[in-house]
């Protein structure tokens, strides 16, 4: 029979403190190890996130510039069917948008919620719209919220189909919370591509987006509280407004 051998103090005061300290060594490590985990998972969910919004942007805007718009929607609705909500047809209309979000940022109060909806709407088969919706604090009353439209109308003969209006538009206009753009698909490339430089930042801000000069920053400026100032020229635009200049 072999000789049980303890070892000296292990069953002792000191041995006793020497496993209690090395139990919080290892708990402690785990808790590091977890929220190393959480935040890894915080950063993944915030580029992906990001990735997605571009990769929606860039393609919703890129429709127009194909020879068949209305077939190139169809790769569109296969590439970002994970973010496809909804997809309905009735009589010769059929809509479908898609969503992306900071759930998890603001879940985790990390951030105010942030949203953007692509909508794309068909007309007896032809593509007749494609538009982003995107906002900010979602849940605060007069939340900012940005909405652009392109209208596909260039095979129209009764309009010209190259207006690009804005509202708000002007110096030092309100609302500063709710701007609308709505261009058609023979507008200027710069008056495009101002209209599509949404700020995705807000998806990760912590500070939030407020107004509409920071949802896009492109088209308007704030020049005070509660009021904006247009960078760039509106169809919409009165005789007097169209001889002020545009804010820098």
């Amino acid at each position: 029979m072999r000789d049980i051998v303890f070892r000296h103090g292990s069953c002792g005061p000191a041995g006793r403190l020497a496993r209690l300290v090395n139990m919080r060594k290892y708990l402690a490590g785990l808790i590091v190890l977890g929220l190393l985990s959480v935040c890894a998972g915080i950063v993944g969910d915030v580029r992906g996130k990001r990735r997605q919004a571009e990769s929606l942007l860039e393609d919703l805007r890129r429709l127009d510039g194909n020879a068949d718009p209305t077939s190139s929607f169809r790769s569109f609705k296969e590439k970002h069917r994970h973010q496809l909500t909804i997809d309905e047809c009735r009589g010769n209309t059929c809509q479908y948008e898609f969503l992306v979000d900071n759930w998890v940022l603001s879940t985790l109060r990390l951030a105010p919620h942030t949203e953007m909806r692509a909508a794309v709407a068909l007309f007896q088969g032809k593509l007749a719209t494609v538009g982003v919706e995107y906002t900010s604090r979602t849940l605060e009353q007069n939340s900012p919220i940005v909405r652009v439209q392109e209208d596909f109308c260039a095979d129209r003969a009764d309009i010209r189909c190259d207006h690009f209006a804005l509202n708000p538009h002007g110096r030092n206009v309100a609302p500063s919370w709710n701007g609308i753009i709505e261009f058609g698909q023979l507008a200027r490339v710069e008056q495009k591509e101002a209209a599509w430089a949404l700020n995705l930042d807000c998806f990760s801000s912590h500070k939030s987006c407020k107004d509409i000069s920071q949802l896009l920053p492109t088209l308007w400026k704030a020049t005070g509280p509660g009021v904006v100032s247009s960078r760039v020229r509106s169809t919409a635009d009165a005789i007097s407004e169209a001889s002020q200049p545009l804010s820098d």
